[in-house]
């Protein structure tokens, strides 16, 4: 069977981890080529990894061995780049969020579905197995009737550069609590139809004076009728704190801890454990699996399991909570 040939474009972080994982992890895909508009970084990777290397995206699409690209690049820029990508007939795995505004996400879902091809967002939580196993475990109504969906999300500090400014990034509720959404509705099979949002500027005067904010806590429903609280913020003291809780009439589940349970500190002082891992060790293996999902859609024809109404959805939801939060009232999603 011939390997599908990706392209990865945006070589920051993520986009270099998402190379590294189709070069080595893949085994129905290969990477072919790189693209980042840093010249320097674009042509370090290319050759670390063996690669073709490109600094214009345009040109990285009309290479014949591309069959689907991977965008890791700032949110802003993410909406033209996947039509441009669709419109050559690639297929398209993109980082969360998939684009900035309803209406950009609007405008991928009609490139999409005109050009027949997958697109893939990565909610890469979806693929971690405590979140897999939560859900498993609702489904088999080992916690009865789910009444509450409870979410803390706390990053170790501010967000760099663009992700500052809500208009390029979405702010913290699209660029931060995305995945949360998406959480919310994957483990309740349901959608998220009313939010009622609290928040402010506590910590970082810098992302006031951008218009973003830096802790708020977001009350909501679903279409089932279950509710839902998520609570998240820009700074955790200790590095990085993500715990979710599902909470239903005969049992509850618990994902996640704020220590890392592998390593602890014994002194006369007392047992002390130190901060949970960081994003990228934490959810290595989700960002395994999620690709592998992605390569097998194309293969196998099939729609990728987080797909690009997934990704309008959380749009949708973030527009409503900085609706929520300028108005000062609950607000319904709109989910046309």
């Amino acid at each position: 069977m011939p390997k599908i040939g990706i392209g990865v474009v945006g070589l920051g972080r993520i986009g270099r981890l998402h190379a590294e994982i189709i070069k080595y992890k893949i085994e129905n895909a290969e990477l072919v080529a790189v693209s980042d508009v840093v010249e320097e970084l674009a042509k370090s990777v290319g050759e670390k990894l063996k690669v073709k290397w490109y600094t214009n995206y345009d040109k990285m699409l009309q290479d014949e061995k591309v069959d689907a690209v991977v965008i890791s690049v700032p949110t802003f820029l993410h909406k033209d780049m996947i039509i441009k990508a669709v419109e050559q007939g690639k297929h398209v795995f993109v980082e969360k969020p998939m684009t900035v505004t309803v209406d950009e996400a609007k405008e991928v879902v009609k490139a999409v579905r005109k050009h027949n091809v997958k697109l893939q967002v990565g909610f890469n939580r979806r693929f971690d197995y405590a979140y897999r196993n939560a859900k498993k475990y609702i489904e088999e109504g080992k916690l009865g009737k789910p009444i509450a969906y409870i979410a803390v999300a706390r990053d170790p500090g501010a967000p760099p550069s663009w992700a500052a400014d809500p208009r390029k990034s979405g702010g913290i509720f699209l660029d931060m609590l995305s995945h949360d959404f998406d959480m919310a509705r994957y483990l309740l099979n349901a959608e998220i139809v009313e939010v009622y949002v609290v928040g402010g500027n506590y910590i970082y005067d810098e992302l006031k004076v951008k218009g973003d904010l830096d802790a708020v806590s977001i009350a909501f429903k679903f279409s089932n009728g279950a509710q839902g609280l998520i609570h998240g913020t820009r700074k955790f003291p200790y590095g990085y704190e993500l715990r979710t809780e599902i909470y239903g009439s005969e049992g509850v589940v618990y994902i996640g801890s704020n220590i890392d349970n592998m390593l602890a500190l014994g002194t006369k002082q007392g047992l002390t454990y130190f901060g949970a891992p960081w994003f990228e060790k934490r959810f290595y293996d989700a960002y395994i699996e999620e690709l592998k999902a992605f390569v097998n859609s194309i293969i196998e024809d099939k729609e990728p399991p987080v797909t690009v109404i997934d990704g309008l959805r959380t749009v949708q939801i973030a527009e409503a909570c900085w609706e929520s939060y300028k108005k000062g009232k609950s607000v319904k999603v709109k989910l046309d």
